[in-house]
């Protein structure tokens, strides 16, 4: 509680925690990710990281805890995308502005539960409020394999998120201790003063070395 308090800003009794739900975490942590709901109406998704039985054997008992990201969502289900805080700070920023004219329609792709559940943390919405439209493969480093989604939000908002996960080899070399990384979306909105921006909620060691973030 503490943690999410600091990272959104707001005193622990002006919040309430609605859901949790386990997601992915690196190798050694587990991750919960929780919803919250302050008493003004503002949304947040909040994913901290914790060593798991495993890093705190491999690190004497001394391996700590992250503090929460937590990224705000609409509460409308609307165009406004996800931002992200860390210690009051915001990271990641998107605009609330509109695409200039509603695209066409595209066919909806099914994708894996998790991939949605990383597209949705990574640009502030539900997943019931996007849908993917494609999905392609993309560089990756050695032992990954990446993945490139097109995102469309019932706002209008285009997103193309990139994310990575162990390959065959990779489990195999890590013992299928590997773990994924967030998504990475970055906003291909037409009119949009924040094109091109990528959101850095989730850029890791991992993502960096890929040169995505």
């Amino acid at each position: 509680m503490k943690k999410i308090s600091k990272s959104i800003g707001e005193e622990i009794g002006d919040f309430t925690v609605t859901a949790q739900e386990a997601v992915d975490g690196p190798t050694g942590y587990k991750a919960t990710q929780y919803t919250v709901m302050t008493n003004g109406g503002t949304k947040f998704k909040c994913e901290i990281l914790e060593p798991s039985k495993l890093g705190k054997i491999v690190t004497w008992g001394m391996g700590s805890g992250a503090d929460a990201m937590c990224t705000e969502f609409s509460s409308s289900g609307s165009d406004k995308t996800g931002q992200v805080h860390k210690e009051t700070s915001t990271r990641g920023e998107t605009s609330d502005v509109a695409a200039s004219g509603a695209p066409a329609a595209l066919a909806p792709i099914a994708v894996t539960d998790k991939a949605a559940k990383k597209i949705s943390t990574a640009i502030g919405e539900e997943i019931g409020d996007f849908t993917v439209t494609a999905q392609e493969p993309t560089d990756a480093p050695t032992g990954y394999k990446g993945t490139q989604y097109t995102v469309m939000t019932n706002g209008g908002k285009k997103f193309k998120c990139d994310i990575l996960e162990p390959s065959k080899l990779g489990k195999i070399a890590t013992w299928g201790m590997g773990s994924g990384a967030g998504a990475m979306c970055t906003d291909f909105t037409k009119g949009s003063s924040d094109k091109g921006k990528t959101n850095a909620a989730s850029c890791n060691q991992l993502l960096k070395a890929a040169g995505k973030c």
